[in-house]
């Protein structure tokens, strides 16, 4: 049997994979589009909120036949009666936010390191926003930070896998 000798060991197969160019993985590719998708019509959403926010109070009155249950129709008014009072600066400041996901997501589809960054700064101002400045009944629950937490850690394991160093 022949012995393998030093040489053969440090063919490019047997070296780490550290001086590899990174190569985007389809996982990865699929998170930037689900944060497109998610994000984009987030930052939709509150940015157009404060054109439509004289409306909300209105707008129980034209679905109040829709909601069955009288507790589920006075926590809908009760919500869009908070909706109205919230200042149209908070909600622009939430939109602006959720561009920096979207920025973030961008880059890291270029495997920019910068992406992976911007976006978790985004996302910690996305709650720390809705938390402590709206608040109310806009605060994020539980699942959405579970949600959250848990494509930080899959953009973390697809931008290591596709060799993008943090």
């Amino acid at each position: 049997m022949d012995e393998f000798e030093m040489e053969e060991m440090e063919q490019p197969e047997f070296i780490e994979n550290e001086d590899r160019q990174p190569k985007r993985s389809a996982f990865l590719l699929a998170l930037c589009i689900l944060t497109f998708i998610g994000s984009g019509y987030s930052f939709l959403y509150y940015l157009l909120l404060p054109l439509a926010k004289a409306q909300l109070p209105e707008m129980m009155e034209l679905y109040k036949n829709f909601f069955k249950d009288e507790a589920i129709r006075n926590q809908m008014s009760e919500m869009l009666n908070f909706m109205a009072t919230v200042p149209s600066w908070k909600y622009l400041l939430v939109a602006l936010a959720f561009v920096g996901s979207v920025t973030g997501a961008a880059l890291m589809l270029k495997l920019r390191k910068e992406g992976f960054h911007v976006y978790v700064v985004s996302q910690i101002l996305i709650f720390a926003l809705l938390s402590f400045l709206i608040g109310g009944m806009l605060k994020p629950t539980i699942n959405d930070i579970l949600w959250t937490v848990t494509f930080i850690l899959l953009y973390y394991l697809q931008l290591k896998r596709s060799n993008v160093k943090l």
